[in-house]
């Protein structure tokens, strides 16, 4: 890991320019984890308006010990879900050797190596985290708040590579809307529950438009879909125990006719413009 007193973190770029306060903040939640400078850290310094930066990728290895080192099972969920955040964020390409981070902050201060060095020490601590999932899962299988399942099973599909799923889960957290793309006319459908938790779509978003016609959807079964990432996605919602995303993926698995052009679709792919 990066050592906390190396000169690096002071040409490390952050939203506000260079990272040198975020040592200070990672030795404070060290030893007082749940306060005001966690907060700091990790939604101003670390990640902040949906964006990671080159001191995200040197801050998680301490992030993760702390994770692998407390007995506070809070504490692993909350670093769980966080460095899940960070990781379906995270602009890293199959074919880049370091992440577009680091070229898109002009971190021309720092020498290759160093970069290297710091996506690799990442990567290890991200797979050391990733190692935790089946006991997490444990942890909360009994629990009965539905929206934490869905950051835990966003967290999963960001470790196992499949960020478009992350990225869907944490941008419809609530589950009280989604959105799917008509592929034929480019047309936003909107996907709202009822309160029997059937989806619905709409031509218009029904909470700006209370008269809106919806259209059914024709449920399909999620663990029979030729989708790996929905398979997947279903049989750890059973895992864990979501009920609110188990009672929505035989809809976001189904199909309809497009609410602007009637051209037939399946919501699953259109989840992911």
């Amino acid at each position: 890991m990066l050592d906390l007193a190396s000169p690096v973190w002071g040409k490390l770029q952050g939203p506000y320019g260079y990272s040198d306060s975020v040592p200070t903040l990672i030795q404070h939640i060290q030893h007082d984890y749940f306060s005001e400078e966690k907060e700091e850290l990790y939604w101003e310094l670390l990640y902040h308006q949906n964006t990671i930066y080159p001191c995200t990728y040197a801050a998680v290895p301490y992030l993760v010990e702390i994770a692998l080192k407390t007995g506070s099972p809070d504490i692993l969920l909350d670093i769980f879900i966080t460095c899940g955040i960070f990781e379906a964020n995270s602009e890293k390409e199959l074919h880049m050797e370091v992440p577009s981070e680091f070229l898109r902050d002009h971190t021309s201060l720092l020498d290759q190596e160093t970069i290297r060095e710091i996506y690799r020490e990442y990567r290890r601590a991200i797979l050391s985290l990733t190692e935790q999932t089946e006991s997490i899962l444990h942890l909360v299988r009994m629990e009965e708040h539905d929206t934490d399942k869905r950051y835990i099973l966003a967290a999963d599909a960001a470790f196992r590579g499949n960020k478009e799923i992350a990225n869907m889960l944490l941008t419809f957290s609530e589950g009280d809307e989604y959105v799917t793309v008509c592929p034929t006319c480019d047309h936003s459908i909107y996907l709202w529950p009822d309160e029997e938790e059937i989806l619905f779509a709409y031509e218009d978003d029904p909470v700006s438009h209370g008269t809106a016609k919806r259209f059914s959807i024709i449920a399909k079964r999620p663990d029979l879909s030729n989708d790996s990432g929905l398979q997947r996605l279903y049989q750890r919602a059973l895992e864990i125990g979501d009920k609110k995303l188990l009672a929505h993926l035989p809809y976001l698995a189904g199909e309809l006719n497009c609410c602007s052009c009637d051209s037939p679709i399946q919501v699953w792919p259109g989840l992911f413009p």
